[in-house]
């Protein structure tokens, strides 16, 4: 009996110490863990009521559409850091726009090994650090985008590594073609893109300065297209309400079998100024450089464009709601009127509800 006793007690011991050991192992597990996301919903009316938008994710006119739903998990362990970021809705798949299958919810997926506290190396496949508008519009001060963000590449997949010297960063990856999470079996004909492309950034931030150099080069193989970009974001905050952007972008695209090559280039400019707390106003001008025709737009030849864009954000809490003004005028006649007549200006309004946890 009293040996029954000795057992129940060890047992009851056990039980507790294994009990304990499982709290205590999955409350170091949560410890790393982080959860974030967005939802944003959108009605764009064009005053043609013709569809006339030529960038990315609010193509549909007269409409109430679902933006993007993006769900992000960040998990900590020492030295290593997983990132799994997941977007469904019309945002998530235009930026997935090479993708047909599972690979189309996934916006990023990559793992950080921190070798040390200034060098950093990341492999998967993560949103592009070209051009200064960013995917997610809870991130972004208007919610359209520009052609420069519209046009130049969304992600990269491949193997990076990131080096800190004072306020100063340098990157440099090899990836697979812009846009591509598998280069295996994607170029024509169900063949595979043998190249990759060097990717790269140099940089510098301080309290009140920002600017990055960025680049990314690289060949189609086995299609004889090359491209060449070369792009400049800085920012600074003149005031703690008062903020001003750039980027400036360019893009060559290079035939190897007759070395022709067509040029696409954007200058973009940003103001913010916040009024209070809960009001921002935020205006973007821009500038489209595609006379050797490089980009459709709707035009049998090459164009400018000049747009405008004036955008308030009102924020409460995690709420922000977004209208706007966008303003074209092309030198070809790349839009159209209520009779499908072609025009060379458009203008629309748009406004945006956003929520971000």
């Amino acid at each position: 009996m009293k040996k029954l006793k000795t057992i129940k007690k060890a047992l009851f011991v056990f039980s507790t110490l294994s009990y304990s050991l499982i709290l205590a192992q999955e409350k170091s597990w949560t410890d790393g863990l982080k959860l974030s996301g967005s939802a944003d919903i959108f009605y764009k009316a064009d005053f043609s009521g013709k569809n006339n938008t030529h960038t990315s994710f609010t193509v549909p006119n007269n409409s109430f559409e679902i933006g993007m739903f993006s769900l992000k998990l960040t998990h900590n362990t020492g030295k290593f850091t997983t990132t799994a970021d997941i977007g469904i809705g019309n945002r998530a798949e235009q930026f997935n726009y090479n993708e047909s299958d599972s690979k189309l919810l996934i916006k990023q997926l990559f793992i950080d090994y921190a070798a040390t506290d200034k060098f950093t190396i990341t492999a998967g496949s993560w949103t592009t650090h070209v051009g200064y508008e960013l995917l997610d519009a809870a991130d972004n001060d208007i919610y359209s985008m520009s052609y420069a963000f519209s046009y130049g590449p969304f992600f990269h997949t491949g193997l990076k590594a990131n080096y800190l010297i004072g306020k100063f960063n340098v990157m440099a990856g090899v990836a697979n073609p812009t846009d591509l999470k598998s280069s295996f079996g994607k170029a024509p004909n169900g063949n595979d893109y043998k190249n990759k492309f060097l990717i790269w950034q140099v940089g510098y931030a301080n309290e009140k300065l920002s600017a990055y150099l960025n680049g990314q080069q690289g060949s189609y193989n086995p299609v004889s297209s090359n491209i060449s970009q070369f792009d400049l974001t800085a920012a600074y905050k003149f005031t703690d309400k008062f903020k001003f952007g750039i980027n400036a972008t360019s893009v060559t695209y290079t035939d190897d079998n007759t070395s022709n090559k067509q040029t696409w280039s954007s200058l973009v400019g940003y103001l913010k100024y916040d009024i209070s707390n809960n009001v921002a106003l935020n205006y973007r001008a821009e500038y489209l450089d595609n006379k050797d025709n490089a980009l459709v737009l709707g035009a049998p030849v090459g164009n400018t464009v000049f747009a405008n864009t004036i955008s308030a954000t009102i924020r409460k809490g995690p709420f922000q709601l977004k209208p706007e003004l966008r303003f074209e005028n092309s030198s070809e006649d790349i839009y159209s009127d209520k009779n499908e007549k072609p025009k060379s200006n458009s203008a629309n309004f748009l406004i945006a509800a956003v929520y971000k946890f």
